[in-house]
C-alpha cells in the first residue's frame, strides 16, 4: 500500500516547483515585451519626426498670419501639447 502522506507532500512539492517556473516563465516573457515595447515606440517615434518637424512648419506660417489674439492661443496649444506629450507635439 503507498504511503499516503509522502504521495501528497511530493504532489505538493511538485504543484509548489511547477508554480514556481510559470511565474519565472510570465517574469521572462514580460521583460520581452517590455524591450519589444521599447523598441517599437522608438521606431514609431522616429518615423514620426518628420512629420511633426513639417507640422511645425506649417503652424510657424500659420502663426503669421493670424492676429494677435488667435496667435496667442495657438502658442498657448502648441506649448500645452509639448508639455503633455513629452516635447513631442507639433
Amino acid at each position: 500500500m503507498p504511503d499516503l502522506p509522502a504521495t501528497i507532500k511530493d504532489a505538493a512539492y511538485v504543484t509548489v516547483g511547477l508554480g514556481v517556473l510559470a511565474f519565472q516563465k510570465a517574469q521572462v516573457r514580460r521583460v520581452e515585451l517590455q524591450k519589444q515595447v521599447r523598441v517599437l515606440t522608438s521606431d514609431v517615434d522616429a518615423r514620426l519626426a518628420p512629420v511633426r518637424h513639417r507640422l511645425d512648419v506649417q503652424l510657424d506660417a500659420l502663426t503669421g498670419l493670424l492676429p494677435q489674439q488667435a496667435r496667442g492661443l495657438l502658442d498657448q496649444a502648441r506649448t500645452t501639447a509639448k508639455q503633455t506629450l513629452g516635447g513631442r507635439a507639433a
